[in-house]
């Protein structure tokens, strides 16, 4: 097959051939000048690029951390809260970090109230376990809950606000949740 144009577009008498995996430019007037391209095989460079794309694709699929963004409650409903569960199945247990952003002072969502509080718990038929309390930082309306780890490789989570900063029981005043992870 014969293309006019194609590497040497807008290239006056320059026409190119295309076969069976090679392409063949010639320069008509000006002699024998010929290119032979090998385009049957791709070069070394673009193999070693498609195999190092292949392997950080199968490695994206093969864990690393989990992460994503739940919203608030009604009680908090512009706050969103960015989860990073990182999961060892072998374990049984979640690396687990929460970085809310968008959230109200905790005396503006219930009267009286000091502290975020973080709770978990495998299942509904059991109670609810503190986790630990968020960093709260008024001045930038967020909150962070630094790297700890849950006994569970699948959980619910809830943040509360609460006047203390260990109660028993979470409060019914829920910024997030409960939402599962893992």
């Amino acid at each position: 097959m014969k293309r006019s144009g194609g590497c040497g577009a807008g290239q006056p008498g320059v026409d190119v051939e295309v076969g069976h995996g090679y392409a063949v430019e010639q320069k008509g007037e000006r002699g024998g000048d010929m290119k032979h391209v090998d385009a049957g095989r791709p070069s070394g460079r673009r193999t070693g690029l498609l195999l190092c794309l292949l392997a950080s694709m199968a490695l994206a699929g093969c864990g690393g951390p989990s992460e994503r963004v739940v919203q608030g409650t009604q009680l908090s409903p512009g706050t969103d809260a960015h989860i990073t569960a990182d999961i060892n199945s072998d374990a049984a247990t979640t690396r687990l970090a929460v970085d809310v952003v968008h959230l109200a002072p905790p005396e503006r969502i219930q009267a009286g109230s000091k502290h975020f509080v973080v709770w978990q718990r495998p299942s509904p038929e059991i109670p609810w376990r503190r986790v630990g309390v968020l960093d709260y930082d008024a001045e930038n309306r967020g909150g962070k809950l630094v790297e700890t780890t849950v006994p569970y490789a699948s959980f619910e989570l809830l943040i509360t606000v609460e006047q203390e900063m260990s109660p028993q029981l979470p409060s019914s005043a829920a910024v997030i949740g409960p939402t599962s992870v893992g």
